[in-house]
């Protein structure tokens, strides 16, 4: 598998991140199915062959190409060298879960501007080493339109999904698939609330008990498209607070639509 990124970039995480629980330890919350139209997938890396297992969220952008976070692609000051994509997943732990698929990653592509300290241009492309075939379970996800680059999508109703921890001090990551419902703010307001010190081109989101957690870094954020009633993928989850959970901030995504020429560029995909 090779890894394209830029020289000298690395991670001063210790692991890889996840999705929130603000007040109570009310987890992302819903347990029900989440429709396959924005559905995460599940990442596994690590560094070598027998390495620390890392986790992390994706979505399928095209039937061989995933996107996340670039922060999950290091393990410390580690590149990660073996990644596998788990897609049409629920319950994380059935390996035998009808509809879902296990997929090596043969190329990682972090942005060449990713920023470590400062969480800026926080993505990463993985080439999957097969196609991955459509079903009931496994569906790409739309990414915006070339018009709406420019556009803020504050106060639009937002779904962050993930399998990050229920809450602070959880060690483990949910085994079952879980969504939130958050508001999307405008950017002054959220980095006002993070003093001033947000890297350009996020959007963040906020709910009323919960957010992104440990395991739900590199996770979709989605929304409704009211022109043509898609789901698109607005976000990706960056880095969370510490303690594990984003439960006293807004919830920190690295905003798609200001990326499309890289994705298309990297990808060959062709946008519209």
């Amino acid at each position: 598998m090779s890894v394209v990124v830029a020289a000298e970039r690395r991670s001063a995480l210790a692991a890889p991140p996840r999705i929130v629980s603000h007040y109570t330890p009310r987890p992302l919350s819903t347990r029900c199915r989440v429709p396959c139209t924005r559905c995460p997938v599940a990442l596994t890396l690590r560094v070598g062959s027998e390495g620390e297992m890392g986790f992390c969220g994706g979505s399928l952008l095209h039937r061989q190409w995933v996107i996340t976070a670039a922060h999950c692609c290091f393990h410390g000051d580690q590149q990660v060298t073996h990644v596998q994509v788990v897609l049409g997943a629920h319950s994380l732990y059935d390996r035998f879960e009808n509809g879902r698929r296990m997929i090596n990653v043969e190329e990682i592509v972090v942005h060449p501007d990713w920023d470590a300290i400062t969480f800026a241009n926080d993505l990463a492309l993985l080439r999957l080493a097969n196609i991955a075939q459509m079903s009931d379970t496994i569906e790409t996800i739309r990414v915006p339109y070339l018009n709406t680059v420019s556009w803020n999508f504050a106060g639009a109703a937002s779904v962050a999904s993930g399998w990050g921890i229920a809450t602070e001090g959880v060690t483990f990551i949910s085994p079952t698939l879980r969504e939130k419902l958050l508001i999307v703010l405008a950017d002054d307001l959220c980095n006002n609330t993070y003093s001033e010190r947000l890297p350009e081109n996020i959007i963040c989101a906020f709910g009323d008990a919960s957010g992104t957690c440990k395991g739900d870094n590199g996770g979709p954020l989605t929304m409704i498209f009211s022109q043509t009633g898609e789901t698109i993928l607005i976000g990706v989850a960056s880095f969370v607070e510490a303690d594990g959970c984003n439960n006293r901030m807004a919830s920190v995504f690295t905003r798609l639509q200001r990326y499309l020429p890289w994705i298309s560029d990297t990808t060959g995909i062709t946008l519209d």
